[in-house]
């Protein structure tokens, strides 16, 4: 695990040294982005249990029909798998685990420099929890949750064609990407502070109760919607999928940070921060996806998840509003340290080994 702590020392360095000389290098920019992606792109397949999956899909995917692969899996992924399959017979799996690293984090870290005040502490907390979870494992959701990122801008200029254009083009690589789109009904010119508390507020009843959605979806023919719903259902009723704690550190830092932040900032403050709006409307509403889905794990995570992933910005707007001035850099750095030693002992990754050619 010394290398994933090595990366995270690397980035904390280059965060407190923007925080106090805040001038971006692209250069330095780039070569972290490198970094990052040849961390994720040559990893073994032994580091991450969703590798032996993916290996299985890419071998077994053209052995299924057309319109039963597309009912499963996106039509971006296929193209990708048949391109490079023809093309790399002998290590076509490394090469699109490649090609999903560098594209997914090219696109990430092109992101973050157009939207965050401390690039590098946004990356921080990128790799703390979201790099892992998305590059080094569930590559298609970290792809369309980049393409989201990028798809911002045009959003906050209100260019709702350029925003919808993206967020389809990211349904070709994760089609639940497409409930981003639920976005385009929030107001960008206020702030309904009762709303989104209440919103709070049924997170925490929804918690308790964890509403038993599995067993009313099952007197619906759900496999007519989505064939991995159907399989995340069975599971789910089998006793398969271990229930969720929606009190982890992940969900807890999140929930203080939105909290905080309603609380303190004015909120003619907040109306005049279009970014900060957005992402703190997405927090909240993960944090209750998570909450409302709880009767199903899977289900939870990945709605919760697709929203969750702004969070790297809205932990980053703390520096600005944290009571400990000059020393709110090291505090962030602390919370940054207690996401990424919480995500890498939660067993999603084993010591890191790198791929080996054929």
């Amino acid at each position: 695990m010394l290398i994933y702590i090595a990366y995270f020392i690397f980035l904390a360095v280059l965060a407190v040294e923007y925080e106090f000389r805040p001038s971006i290098n692209k250069v330095m920019l780039v070569l972290v982005g490198l970094a990052l992606a040849l961390l994720a792109g040559f990893r073994s397949p032994e580091v991450v249990r969703d590798y032996e999956a993916y290996q299985m899909v890419f071998d077994t995917i053209f052995s299924m029909d057309i319109p039963a692969i597309f009912l499963i899996y996106e039509p971006g992924l296929y193209a990708l798998v048949f391109t490079v399959r023809n093309l790399f017979e002998n290590n076509y799996v490394i090469v699109i685990m490649i090609l999903f690293a560098f594209a997914s984090i090219a696109i990430k870290l092109t992101s973050i420099n157009k939207l965050a005040f401390n690039p590098y502490l946004v990356i921080l907390f990128y790799f703390s929890h979201f790099f892992i979870l998305h590059e080094m494992t569930q590559i298609r959701i970290g792809l369309a949750s980049g393409i989201f990122l990028l798809s911002l801008p045009y959003y906050f200029r209100g260019n709702r064609f350029g925003f919808t254009g993206m967020i389809l083009l990211g349904t070709l690589f994760h089609y639940s990407a497409i409930f981003y789109l639920s976005i385009l009904f929030f107001n960008q010119r206020t702030f309904n502070y009762y709303f989104f508390i209440g919103v709070l507020i049924l997170s925490v009843v929804f918690a308790y109760l964890r509403l038993p959605l599995a067993g009313i979806l099952t007197r619906f023919n759900i496999a007519d919607i989505s064939s991995k719903l159907e399989i995340y259902v069975e599971l789910g009723q089998k006793g398969y999928l271990e229930e969720i704690r929606v009190y982890n550190v992940q969900n807890l830092c999140n929930i203080f940070c939105s909290v905080y932040l309603l609380y303190l900032i004015p909120k003619r403050v907040l109306l005049s921060d279009r970014a900060l709006m957005i992402f703190l409307k997405c927090n909240i509403i993960s944090i209750f996806l998570l909450s409302f889905f709880s009767g199903m794990p899977t289900v939870a995570f990945r709605f919760s998840e697709l929203f969750a992933v702004v969070s790297i910005f809205l932990f980053a707007y703390l520096i600005k509003y944290l009571p400990f001035s000059k020393w709110n850099i090291l505090f962030l750095i602390m919370l940054a340290g207690l996401l990424f030693f919480n995500t890498i002992s939660s067993g999603i990754l084993n010591p890191y080994k790198i791929a080996t050619f054929k």
